[in-house]
This record gives structure tokens, C-alpha cells and sequence, in this order.
């Protein structure tokens, strides 16, 4: 389970704001920035868009067609560009993703993720129905089963994994415990400027944090999990949706 949205998308949103708010990024902003890009980029529609997915899910020629013509790009969509080369339809995603990131800056973070998702609900739920149709049932599930596994060590505590899992009080509490401190490496990281070596550093620290959460569950919830996502598959950094045509 690798976060693999965050760094990419970070950098994609950076490069295009102003000048001066992009020198240092709003730390409340940021803090939201990891379970937006977790629920947006783990959604059906994000992760049908990108070719390593389709390739895992056997998708044809017909269904990659009709993904990359019918289901609308995710979040941010296209990925990190410089920003010379940033479009104005990527100008504008940017700028509504962070508006609607400031309608949660004051929201608990126990209501946090239902909150984003009923802010988001256009982004993730009239791409993930699109996707669901072009799909056979068994794709679409094997897609589910991917997606429970990006997200890193926050994505056991996703109110549906939670649930599933029966997790406790005090497993949530230390899951969170390992998230909260992967945020605050991650930003300390990030205050230093993007890099490939930061991003390598990045990832180390999220497979570590990976490895202590998945301490905190039971041999039982494990051997679930195992069950809910189906044959580890990480998908790549930087393989997301292709461009279209026109």
C-alpha cells in the first residue's frame, strides 16, 4: 500500500499557483492535502485512468477507449507538468480543488473524510459510475480491491475499512498516531523543495509507516485485509490518465 498521489499532486498544484503562495505552502492546506489526494486519487475513476490499472484489470481496446473519451479526469488529473506547460483546463481543476480544500479547513478530523467526500461527491461518484459501467463486474471488483491498498497506513482508517476491519478505539488512536507523524515528516521534507531524492525519502518514510501500522491490526484482521484487497499491486508514480485526443 504506497502513497503514491501525494508528491506528484503537491508539485502539480505548487507550480501553479502565484509565485508568492507557492514558496510555502499553508500548512493547514497541507494537512488536508493527504486525505484529499487519498480519497481523489484512489477513487474508480482516477485509478481506471491509468495504464498500469488497465493493464492489471485486462481491460481491452474498447474499454481504455471509452475510459479515456467518457469518464471525466479526477481532482487534478494529468499529473505533474511544468508550469510553462500547464493548461488552462489544469489551471482551473487547481483552482477548484483548492477552494473546495478551504471549505474544510475548519472540520473535525473525526467528520473529516465524510465531509470531503460529500465536498468531492462530483469528482469521485460521476467517474466511478461511468467506470462501473464500462467494466465487467469482476474488473470493477479486482478495481475496488486496488484501490483499498493505495493510501498507505490512512487507509485502514477510511470509515468503510474501519468497519470491515472492526477496528478499536485505541487501534484507530495509534494508526493515527503513526499517520499524523508520517505528515509531519512528510511536510518537513517538502519545506526543503521537491526533488526526485525527496520524493525517494518520501516513500521510504511512508513504507515505514506502512509496516508499523499493519503491526497494530490482529493475525484475524490481516488475513481480512488480505481478503479485502485481493493481490498486492502498487501502482506506479507518475502513470496516470493518458492524455486525450483533443
Amino acid at each position: 500500500m504506497r502513497r503514491i498521489f501525494l508528491a506528484a499532486a503537491l508539485c502539480t498544484v505548487t507550480v501553479g499557483l502565484s509565485p508568492a503562495s507557492a514558496q510555502q505552502p499553508d500548512p493547514e492546506l497541507f494537512r488536508l492535502f493527504r486525505p484529499a489526494m487519498r480519497v481523489l486519487g484512489t477513487s474508480p475513476g482516477a485509478l481506471a485512468a491509468n495504464p498500469a490499472v488497465q493493464k492489471e484489470l485486462k481491460m481491452d481496446d474498447d474499454q481504455v477507449k471509452a475510459v479515456k473519451e467518457k469518464v471525466p479526469a479526477v481532482g487534478l488529473g494529468g499529473g505533474f507538468r511544468k508550469k510553462g506547460d500547464i493548461t488552462p483546463e489544469q489551471q482551473e481543476r487547481i483552482t477548484k480543488f483548492m477552494e473546495k480544500l478551504g471549505q474544510l479547513k475548519d472540520v473535525p478530523e473525526d467528520k473529516l473524510e465524510g465531509k470531503m467526500r460529500e465536498v468531492f461527491k462530483e469528482e469521485i461518484e460521476g467517474p466511478a459510475k461511468e467506470v462501473e459501467k464500462i467494466l465487467k463486474p469482476e474488473q470493477f471488483t479486482r478495481l475496488k480491491q486496488i484501490a483499498r491498498q493505495q493510501g498507505g497506513p490512512s487507509a485502514y482508517l477510511s470509515p468503510d475499512n474501519a468497519k470491515d476491519l472492526g477496528l478499536t478505539d485505541d487501534q484507530k488512536k495509534k494508526l493515527k498516531d503513526i499517520t499524523d507523524e508520517l505528515q509531519k515528516d512528510t511536510m518537513a521534507l517538502f519545506q526543503g523543495g521537491f526533488s526526485a531524492e525527496t520524493r525517494e525519502k518520501m516513500q521510504m518514510l511512508n513504507k515505514e509507516a506502512t509496516e508499523k501500522a499493519a503491526g497494530v491490526l490482529t493475525d484475524e484482521q490481516k488475513t481480512k485485509w488480505k481478503e479485502l484487497t485481493g493481490e498486492p499491486f502498487s501502482v506506479p508514480l507518475g502513470g496516470g490518465r493518458q492524455k486525450r485526443d483533443d
